[in-house]
């Protein structure tokens, strides 16, 4: 496994950042994945269960990111004068349970390890609600997951009829299903 040297890059002052835009990585695009899969990778790599604390791997995805991309004054923690884009998650879904406060805290451990995505209940950007109860509140969303299936299903039709892409190696696997 390659594991980017976050942790180094880290420890000598540098700032990093966690995303989940990237399809053509793990195909999951799901920021709560990455954040797991930071923090474990790191452990591995440098077989020590201390590395990337659950916290540290949390301010990457938040704090550490929006500073990352320049936008650390308007985003990326919760303070008068910054946009008011976040998250509630329910923490009595049965994958983030316990929930401890006494005589240790888990909930940011929880979060990290723990968690899908699935348990997101609110979501608020800029102010305005997009998400309640675990509903999307802007967008039809079966529409859109139909339209995005048709969109990801004729760009696959494309690549593999591009003479750009003949011969590629990863097309086969790919085709198969196997990567």
């Amino acid at each position: 496994v390659i594991v980017p040297p976050a942790y180094v890059f880290r420890q000598s002052g540098g700032l990093v950042a966690l995303g989940s835009d990237q399809a053509s990585g793990n195909n999951c695009n799901n920021i709560f994945n990455q954040m797991k899969l930071t923090a474990l990778f790191n452990k591995i790599k440098y077989k020590d269960p201390t590395v990337m604390p659950a916290w540290v791997v949390l301010r990457m995805a938040t704090i550490e990111g929006a500073q990352a991309i320049g936008l650390g004054d308007q985003v990326g923690s919760l303070e008068v004068g910054k946009r008011a884009d976040l998250i509630l998650v329910n923490l009595a879904e049965l994958n983030l349970m316990p929930v401890l406060e006494m005589p240790i805290r888990n909930i940011v451990p929880n979060l990290v390890y723990a968690a899908t995505g699935r348990e997101v209940a609110f979501v608020m950007v800029d102010g305005k609600v997009l998400v309640r109860d675990g509903k999307i509140l802007t967008a039809d969303e079966a529409a859109v997951r139909e339209e995005a299936q048709a969109q990801a299903t004729e760009i696959a039709r494309r690549v593999v009829a591009d003479p750009v892409h003949q011969g590629m190696a990863l097309l086969e696997p790919m085709a198969r299903g196997m990567l």
